[in-house]
């Protein structure tokens, strides 16, 4: 806002109804989630969002051919839709996420089309394991099986929880979240039911 208009109002806090339906917020007499970090590997995540805690950052994207490893904020919004599932903050603001009391990493491996490279979700997954992660969600996916990519998650599943969309296509199973050493989530709506886009097979372990 410019100086002589005023801040706008932040929205009051809502529990979405996803975060109801898995009863979530019946957890937090017994934790939030406090101590653990969630690495976004995404688009990146909004540096100055008010609900989110945010506690480092890194850029895999290059412009032209440089790349600042500090540029992680967020110019697609995929990312930050992602991080607040997680661990939107219990606040009086916004949403709150299934661990409010998470700190996030943001690890920017996606473009601001949402469109990036497996080698940069590669040295994402490493930037990861290097800075004592403790899961990673990754909502994106390809329909190619890449041995550099299967070997990634493998290694990073020694030390952290890997978590990844099935896919949004309404086919099979799509990568990362079809290998074995990743908790593959696929789609439900609020009636309980499978969206007709969610991807679904036998590699699913949680909707």
């Amino acid at each position: 806002p410019k100086p002589d208009e005023p801040t706008p109002e932040l929205p009051d806090q809502v529990l979405p109804w996803g975060i109801d339906r898995i009863d979530a917020e019946h957890k937090w007499t017994h934790t939030t989630g406090s101590g653990a970090i969630i690495a976004i590997i995404d688009t990146g995540i909004d540096k100055d969002h008010p609900d989110l805690l945010v506690g480092r950052g890194i850029n895999f994207v290059r412009r032209g051919r440089r790349v600042n490893r500090n540029a992680w904020d967020d110019d697609n919004g995929h990312g930050t839709h992602c991080a607040g599932i997680a661990a939107a903050r219990d606040n009086d603001i916004g949403v709150v996420g299934v661990a409010p009391g998470a700190t996030l990493y943001a690890v920017k491996v996606l473009n601001s089309s949402g469109s990036g490279y497996i080698s940069d979700i590669i040295a994402g997954l490493q930037w990861a394991v290097d800075n004592d992660v403790d899961i990673v969600n990754m909502s994106l996916s390809a329909d190619v099986d890449v041995e550099a990519f299967h070997d990634a998650c493998d290694s990073a599943a020694n030390s952290m929880l890997l978590v990844a969309a099935a896919g949004n296509d309404g086919s099979a199973v799509d990568y990362p979240a079809a290998y074995d050493s990743v908790i593959a989530v696929a789609a439900t709506n609020s009636s309980d039911a499978c969206p007709s886009w969610s991807n679904f097979g036998p590699e699913i372990d949680i909707a």
